[in-house]
């Protein structure tokens, strides 16, 4: 993706913050569908006008809707969990592309957006597959369609924008009933955001 053919300063500086903090709060690390405790802050610049992120605060799932299965609508602020005592919890510290729950015990959390979130759906696009198309089919458009349907939503081109883009894949069985529906998502690989991108020009 083109987070690995460009480094925005916004992100970069956010990054170096993230891992300096970690260091001395020792959060832990884990990842494939167990859930991660987040205890470090990252906060924008000065003189940033667009929402800031932090690692710090999870809401509650009880502060959201659980989605097991989850239909992406513009506009929606999600996280992707994974169901654990006392409700579904992050899996990542920190965001990734792709957001699409991969097993059993991980679903969709749609929050309110000026609650910590690790994503906003920019745009829902159409694959125009064949039926049945594979994860990998499914990936290659949404790596040409959201980039693309990017500024209409956040306000600036993707390619000038801190903010990353991801998405979120029909499931198999969503899939198997032919629909190839792909949410494109925004988010900052620093951390949460804390309130829409919606116009922001970030």
């Amino acid at each position: 993706m083109p987070a690995e053919r460009r480094a925005a300063p916004l992100a970069t500086a956010l990054a170096v913050g993230f891992f300096a903090l970690a260091g001395l709060a020792g959060c832990s690390t884990t990842s494939g569908g167990t859930p991660v405790t987040l205890s470090t802050t990252t906060t924008a610049p000065a003189g940033d006008t667009g929402p800031t992120t932090t690692t710090t605060a999870e809401p509650p799932s009880s502060a959201g809707k659980e989605l097991f299965v989850y239909a992406p609508v513009e506009g929606d602020c999600i996280d992707l969990r994974a169901t654990a005592d006392g409700g579904a919890a992050t899996t990542r510290e920190k965001p990734e592309a792709n957001a699409t729950p991969s097993g059993k015990n991980e679903l969709i959390l749609r929050l309110p957006c000026d609650l910590p979130h690790q994503y906003e759906v920019i745009a829902v696009v159409d694959a125009g597959l064949p039926k049945g198309a594979s994860d990998e089919a499914l990936v290659a458009v949404a790596k040409t369609k959201c980039p693309a349907a990017f500024a209409s939503f956040v306000g600036i081109p993707y390619q000038d924008s801190a903010i990353e883009v991801g998405w979120v894949l029909p499931s198999a069985d969503q899939r198997a009933r032919g629909a190839q529906q792909i949410g494109c998502l925004a988010f900052d690989p620093a951390g949460k955001l804390t309130a829409s991108v919606r116009g922001t020009a970030r």
